[in-house]
């Protein structure tokens, strides 16, 4: 279809959109994205920045810090698990304006209590609100990005979450002598502000725009993905319209069963390690004898090596494939994180925090393009909302875990090896992923989608 102009005959509209080159309307959408996911690494960062101070205002021990983390890990498997399946009932674009709404309320909310009651029960909505954001952004993300380039797009995208980390860490560090922990929840509510732009620009799934009847928009649309193209008005488009029954029973099928509890476990073990060393990162830190100021500048690092090794990994993934790179990502990150229990070198343990977050952050980022892609484009909002949903089982267990090992006093040492084993697991994991019952691969086997209405 490249260059051809379309007349009176059909296309495959998930066919269109794979084949485009990236243009404006691409840019656009990523920045869309790539906004939310500020948002999600802020507070994930944030927190973690803020746990010493939350500690010493709240009066809480180690157990009860990571628990208080965890708080929004719960409610994000409760979100992923609602808003997952209703974004391919409703939209997907919908259920992202009402969750961004939701984070900013729930966090603005946590900065102006006075209780560890009243900061968790608003932590756990902002996670509900979450737990319906991420997966959308990233089924929608790999529903529009072109496909020679959706490994280094979608890994852009989630770089976000270091980007949010960058700006919470570097924010902390000004704000915290200053103005307290409490400023830095309330700015989180800021991006409220660009809603009108999120309701204008970002583009609904090509799927529940066919089934609510909305083809003009749907061509215009397409027009915009490859402009260079003529799109005809009476051009039939066939869309993938998947499943008619229940959503989570067609994630499994077609041979995918395997492949999908693989990915929620692999997806849970790397979350493990990145809210259990993220949130915890400056406290080990003070335990080993550095000051806060210290501990907030090796979560710096951490967020500045996990953007550029996000992006060196989606443009190594587009060249010689995510699976391959995920395993060697996982094994970095494995590696790190052994050493930094055994590093005393201030450099030294610079350079492996680093080294780390490129890995585990790395490979988080890549497996989110890889796994939506993996699914037709009509699941891949339920699919990828229960996989971050079980996956979140990770993020709650990690702050908790490590939380209770401090607790208990268990050495500096034991602590960062619980952090780097599981780093194992998810590259062991990776490998057993069965590519060949990918929509991918069964779409170029077949020549076609298996399941499409002509419009």
């Amino acid at each position: 279809m490249g260059g051809a102009a379309v007349g009176s005959g059909s296309i495959r509209v998930n066919q269109w959109l794979e084949e485009s080159r990236f243009n404006r309307f691409h840019f656009v959408v990523f920045l869309l994205c790539l906004g939310l996911m500020t948002m999600d690494g802020y507070d994930l960062f944030v927190y973690g920045a803020a746990v010493p101070l939350l500690m010493r205002s709240f009066d809480m021990s180690a157990a009860q810090a990571g628990a208080l983390a965890s708080a929004a890990s719960i409610g994000t498997l409760v979100g992923a698990l609602i808003f997952g399946p209703l974004a391919d009932k409703v939209g997907r674009k919908t259920t992202m304006i009402a969750t961004i709404v939701l984070c900013c309320v729930s966090m603005a909310m946590a900065g102006l209590t006075h209780s560890v009651a009243s900061f968790g029960f608003w932590r756990f909505l902002f996670g509900v609100g979450n737990g319906g954001m991420v997966p959308n952004i990233m089924a929608l993300a790999s529903e529009y990005v072109p496909g020679r380039n959706r490994a280094t797009l979608v890994a852009g995208i989630s770089a976000g979450v270091q980007c949010g980390g960058l700006i919470g860490a570097s924010l902390g560090l000004w704000a915290f002598p200053h103005y307290g922990w409490r400023f830095v929840f309330l700015v989180a509510a800021l991006p409220i502000l660009l809603l009108p732009a999120w309701m204008k620009y970002m583009p609904e799934a090509t799927t529940h725009l066919y089934k609510t009847g909305r083809v003009a928009l749907l061509r215009e649309i397409l027009r915009k993905a490859r402009p260079a193209e003529t799109l005809s008005d009476t051009a039939a488009l066939e869309v993938d319209k998947g499943s008619e029954k229940v959503p989570l029973r067609a994630v499994f099928r077609e041979r995918r069963a395997f492949s999908t509890f693989v990915f929620w476990i692999v997806y849970g073990v790397n979350l493990y390690v990145i809210y259990g060393f993220t949130i915890w990162l400056p406290k080990l830190m003070m335990n080993q004898g550095y000051s806060l100021a210290s501990g907030l500048t090796f979560l710096l690092m951490l967020s500045s090596a996990s953007i550029l090794g996000s992006f060196l990994a989606g443009y190594i993934a587009d060249r010689v494939g995510a699976r391959r790179l995920l395993f060697c990502l996982y094994l970095i990150a494995a590696i790190a994180l052994g050493l930094v229990g055994y590093s005393h070198n201030y450099a030294l343990l610079m350079v492996l925090v680093g080294l780390a977050g490129a890995g585990f952050n790395g490979a988080q980022n890549i497996i989110n393009s890889y796994i939506p892609a993996y699914y037709p484009p009509s699941m891949r909002s339920t699919a990828m909302a229960y996989n971050f949903g079980f996956g979140r089982l990770g993020s709650i267990f990690g702050p908790a875990a490590i939380g209770i090992l401090m607790a208990l006093h268990f050495s500096y040492q034991t602590t960062v090896i619980a952090l780097a084993l599981p780093s194992l697991i998810s590259a062991a994991g990776i490998l057993c992923i069965r590519e060949e019952h990918g929509y991918g691969r069964r779409m170029a086997r077949a020549g076609s989608l298996t399941s499409v209405e002509r419009i």
